[in-house]
């Protein structure tokens, strides 16, 4: 059986004297009817050795273990990455570095080292010839995934445990049952894993209906982490929702199910913020008998999970993250008057879709008939929008240089802009350069403009009130 190998591959091949071998996801795939998927090459020279025809180059290599990511210079779209056979040893307890590398290995002592048989099948690029030492083919087949040893798979690398899942969610195959009780008996080996390493996984899980477009992938892999026991050695704390009882007349399903089921209901953006958003609960339960403020709660848990002690996530989407689940519970009973829901919405602007989002999976996930109001937010915020009034604070008529010009100073500045803001937001008419430099002028809690500053402090003020009046003169 033939196996589809694209032109620039064919080419490249074909420039190299020695064989050269697709392995790994892109075989499993196009055995298996699914979507092809990153390309992996193998074979028994080094990197260096590899003749690179015209455009190609390596864009990183990794001595340590022979890989070497290779790139096209004028074909963006064109990426593989080369391993040549080895084999590794491991201490005991499933780390991910190996204590030695051996190269010019066997193809089969490559294909041994690999994780799971379906992922051990070398297609022969020249020859086009498929070489399967372990029955991958068959698996393929029945639509499982199996390693070929368990015990020395996960043993070599405790992050498979979570590999296996991943695999198993994405392209919908099941797990063999020996393969399936040893990944539950070695759960402990994720201990030895480093945190940004579990959360590449975990972000892949959250996103597992993505890759080949197998429906509800997502929501399979949170369940097989559960069923499995790795839970505990990811996110402890999501692991103390499981079996915790909510309100029936609410929640149909416990904490942990009810969470899963939100993630499953959430576009991918929201997804990490639908896992977490209940993350407070248990600790709710903990402090004071209920689940009342679990948002506040898991605000501040969602934060240290992500933050630099845990899964190391950048800034940007830890801040956004915990705003999230900080807000999920805003206007829940649709009470909330038409001011505050107005300067809600303007303060979130930057999340408002993503806000909307996540509480509508929250809702579809309880699993009961609810007689809860819609979602208003969006439309408070269309209102916002359509009256004129600024949604942030980019789009006043006035700004810091204005309020150093009348006198204000340090964190008064910030302050009074804050103020005028939401003036402008509950009064868009207000939102005219004169009429907020009267307000401003007005305030007889700044700060007096001739302080006992430096003379530089001093120039710097008085050159921003001189060139505020020649702009509004200009006007």
């Amino acid at each position: 059986m033939e196996i589809y190998v694209p032109e620039w591959l064919e080419k490249f091949a074909e420039a190299n004297e020695s064989p050269l071998y697709l392995v790994g996801g892109y075989v499993r795939n196009m055995l298996g009817g699914l979507p092809p998927s990153d390309v992996d090459v193998a074979g028994n020279i080094m990197p260096e050795k590899l003749v690179l025809p015209r455009g190609f180059f390596f864009a990183t290599t990794y001595r340590r273990m022979g890989t070497a990511l290779i790139k096209h210079r004028f074909r963006p779209n064109i990426e593989m990455e080369y391993t040549p056979f080895r084999t590794e040893e491991y201490a005991p307890g499933g780390g991910h570095t190996p204590i030695s590398v051996r190269f010019n290995a066997k193809l089969e002592e490559d294909a041994r080292r690999r994780d799971f048989t379906v992922n051990s099948i070398y297609y022969d690029i020249k020859s086009k010839r498929i070489i399967d030492f372990f029955g991958g083919r068959e698996d393929i087949a029945k639509r499982l995934i199996r390693a070929y040893d368990p015990e020395q798979v996960f043993a070599s690398d405790g992050l498979r445990l979570m590999r296996l899942v991943r695999i198993a969610a994405e392209t919908g195959f099941g797990i063999e049952r020996a393969t399936a009780e040893t990944a539950m008996r070695r759960a402990a080996f994720l201990s030895d894993i480093t945190p940004n390493r579990k959360r590449d996984e975990l972000i892949k899980i959250l996103n597992a209906d993505l890759a080949y477009g197998v429906e509800d992938a997502h929501y399979r892999g949170l369940k097989l982490l559960r069923d499995f026991g790795f839970l505990p050695y990811i996110l402890p704390e999501l692991a103390e929702l499981d079996g915790l009882a909510q309100p029936c007349n609410y929640h149909k399903y416990d904490a942990l199910e009810h969470t899963f089921r939100v993630v499953r209901e959430s576009p991918p953006e929201i997804r990490l913020a639908a896992l977490l958003h209940d993350i407070g609960k248990a600790e709710a339960v903990k402090r004071n008998g209920r689940m009342h403020n679990h948002e506040i709660y898991g605000a501040e848990i969602a934060r240290r999970i992500m933050g630099a002690d845990g899964l190391r996530l950048p800034n940007k989407v830890v801040q956004k993250t915990e705003r999230l689940v900080r807000w999920h519970m805003y206007d829940g009973d649709g009470k909330t008057g038409k001011g505050k829901m107005l300067l809600f919405a303007a303060h979130n602007s930057d999340i408002i879709d993503e806000l909307v989002a996540l509480m509508e999976a929250d809702r579809a996930g309880k699993g009961v008939p609810s007689d809860a109001p819609p979602v208003r937010l969006k439309n408070f915020y269309e209102k916002l929008v359509e009256s004129g009034a600024p949604v942030n604070l980019n789009k006043m008529k006035i700004n810091g240089a204005d309020l150093l010009s009348l006198g204000y100073e340090g964190t008064r500045v910030k302050e009074k802009l804050s103020e005028l803001f939401d003036m402008c937001v509950l009064s868009p008419e207000l939102n005219k350069h004169k009429k907020l430099m009267k307000l401003a002028e007005k305030d007889e809690n700044k700060k007096p403009l001739l302080t006992a500053e430096s003379g530089e402090k001093k120039e710097i003020v008085l050159n921003a009130r001189k060139k505020k009046k020649k702009e509004v003169k200009n006007q």
